[in-house]
């Protein structure tokens, strides 16, 4: 099923999730790095790729939710796939937010913070297994759904 929210035939949520994900990431680990050996200045890099992170997470959450009442059919596998997508990031991004408020004075996370930081990368991940399932096996955002999906298989001619 195409993508309701696509630019030139191209769905636009694969497009953007990249970015939250990297963020987050990579914030999770400049925290732990920092809580590590102790360099503050880590810790601040973290914050600001949170932010980042979450921004952009709420900018790809848009063309998301716009597939997932215009594209992904009720009352389907598909659909509860999207829910289980939907609901692991948004869990993703509260463990990432709430992680930020539990900061000590120097700016390093406390060991909570740095756990639900953790537990947010994780989730990102299991979102991301999702929602490669949604388009790789409910061929959720898939253009054209009828095209041959055997066609690396040997003895297929290449175009």
């Amino acid at each position: 099923m195409k993508s309701t929210a696509h630019l030139n035939g191209h769905p636009i949520h694969p497009m953007l999730i990249p970015y939250p994900f990297a963020l987050l990431s990579t914030a999770a680990i400049f925290d732990i790095a920092a809580a590590i050996t102790s360099r503050g200045e880590w810790s601040q890099t973290a914050r600001h790729m949170t932010a980042a992170g979450l921004g952009t997470a709420l900018i790809a959450a848009v063309p998301g939710i716009v597939d997932y009442f215009g594209t992904v059919p009720p009352r389907t596998a598909a659909r509860r796939g999207a829910t289980q997508h939907a609901l692991c990031n948004v869990s993703a991004l509260a463990c990432f937010a709430a992680a930020g408020s539990r900061r000590q004075e120097d700016g390093r996370l406390r060991a909570g913070g740095l756990t639900l930081a953790a537990v947010g990368t994780g989730l990102l991940a299991v979102a991301g297994w999702l929602g490669g399932q949604l388009i790789y096996h409910e061929h959720i955002g898939v253009a054209d759904d009828t095209a041959p999906r055997n066609l690396l298989e040997p003895g297929h001619a290449h175009a």
